[in-house]
């Protein structure tokens, strides 16, 4: 979290030089101490957050190979060379144990084309609406899933 503060301060200050390196450390330590102290924030979270960097990366691979995917799909549709069939699917990803988990998977459903997540209650149940049924098929047990299952297993 001290490096990030510290890439925002050089970036929002725009130069790079000796004062405003030092001060940016300065005020970057301050936040920290404050974020640590008040916030009830760690260095453990940073390192447990940096080790799973490399997943939630590969998540977002997905995501984005996901959303390519999706819109080549939706071509036909878009032309009108094929008629949707529009439906409402509901589904449990009960292999997902963190709350986090579950809302990755509901913003990753909504940011690809042709489906939209209506809600998501406590007990991980998911009511997704689709532009085809086709497009329902598969949303409990996913390439999603299966990456955030990974990532939740650090």
């Amino acid at each position: 979290m001290f490096f990030l503060f510290f890439a925002v301060w050089v970036l929002l200050n725009g130069r790079f030089d000796g004062q405003t390196v030092l001060f940016g450390l300065a005020v970057s330590a301050a936040i920290y101490w404050f974020c640590c102290r008040f916030m009830h924030y760690s260095p453990r979270r940073d390192w447990e957050t940096l080790k799973r960097l490399p997943r939630l990366l590969a998540f977002f691979a997905v995501l984005v190979r996901e959303i390519f995917r999706s819109a080549f799909v939706l071509l036909p549709y878009v032309y009108g060379k094929k008629e949707p069939d529009p439906a409402v699917v509901r589904f449990k990803a009960g292999r997902l144990r963190t709350e986090m988990g579950r809302v990755f998977l509901a913003n990753a459903i909504t940011m690809t084309p042709g489906t939209i997540t209506g809600s998501l209650n406590k007990e991980g149940v998911y009511l997704v609406h689709c532009l085809d049924r086709t497009m329902g098929e598969g949303l409990a047990d996913g390439c999603f899933v299966q990456t955030l299952e990974r990532w939740e297993a650090d």
